[in-house]
């Protein structure tokens, strides 16, 4: 049986908006937004806000972390 552990949060609000039907485009009222808190060196990235910034953040958020973090595993 394998030890897991949560190591860190990532936490996502994916804000509030319409499409718009002409041009296709979300528009918000609230943007979406995400950051990431690493609970073994108590580490805080982001907040970061807007659908792309967003998507990249969330995509990448663990390497990045992790390449500065001491307390990761460098396996």
């Amino acid at each position: 049986m394998t030890d897991l552990r949560m190591t860190g949060l990532l936490t996502v609000d994916c804000g509030a908006g319409r499409e718009d039907r002409d041009t296709g485009a979300v528009r918000y009222w609230t943007p979406p937004r995400a950051r990431y808190d690493c609970l073994l060196c108590g580490g805080r990235e982001g907040p970061v806000t807007g659908s792309v910034r967003v998507r990249e953040f969330v995509e990448h958020h663990r390497r990045d972390h992790r390449a500065r973090c001491g307390h990761a595993k460098t396996t």
